[in-house]
């Protein structure tokens, strides 16, 4: 594991499967990236806005390692119908506040998300690589790489009224509330959360959160 006394920074590199297939994308890109960014602004998960590196392609870096779960979960409902590859480098780095990040910071965690994005868009013969992560620590990626391949195999699976439940059901936290925002009774909105695997997507979360916090 490392030091203690490292400061180890995430970063987060995502394109967009298909986006020359999708109409409009650089609209539709702008917007959710705008979206996303006021969001974990707000919500002190990201030391800057996302930052568009190439024309499906997008990077920032998290406050804090930790924190790259629930980052993940929010950029996977967020885009959605629209599907991600991410990628995220764990390590130390340098020029991260300043802008653009792209162009001033760099360091070990710029250079693992690249090499996980690699590895992502290589694919693998058997299923697709959806997240990856590169940490320079070789238990902790076994460990990362496969909770989320399996998480991703649920995440193949989720439709867009699963994602609408789940999306209603992280704002309000009650399912009698999600129901009536939703206009919906409480026994569908119970079936789509579990059946979009809500609960696994959180769990996942929470767990990968501690996970991250033990080693980094």
């Amino acid at each position: 594991m490392p030091s203690a006394s490292t400061k180890h920074y995430a970063v987060i590199t995502a394109d967009v499967i298909g986006s020359r297939q999708v109409n409009s994308f650089t609209h539709k890109r702008d917007r959710i990236l705008k979206e996303i960014s006021r969001l974990h602004l707000d919500q002190k998960l990201i030391l800057s806005s996302y930052t568009v590196t190439a024309w499906d392609e997008f990077e920032v870096v998290l406050t804090r390692p930790q924190l790259a779960p629930h980052a993940i979960l929010d950029l996977r409902r967020t885009f959605y119908p629209l599907a991600l590859r991410i990628a995220i480098g764990i390590g130390p780095a340098v020029g991260v506040h300043k802008k653009p990040i792209n162009q001033k910071a760099g360091g070990p965690a710029f250079e693992r998300a690249r090499r996980a994005a690699e590895e992502s868009k290589a694919g693998n013969s058997k299923y697709p690589l959806l997240t990856v992560f590169n940490s320079g620590n070789e238990l902790f990626d076994t460990i990362a790489n496969t909770v989320y391949r399996l998480q991703d195999s649920l995440l193949l699976r989720t439709t867009a009224k699963q994602w609408a439940a789940i999306n209603a059901q992280l704002k309000t936290g009650r399912q009698d509330t999600t129901a009536r925002r939703l206009n919906l009774d409480i026994s569908t909105v119970s079936r789509n959360l579990k059946r979009g695997s809500y609960w696994q997507f959180v769990e996942t979360a929470q767990a990968m959160e501690r996970i991250l916090g033990a080693y980094f």
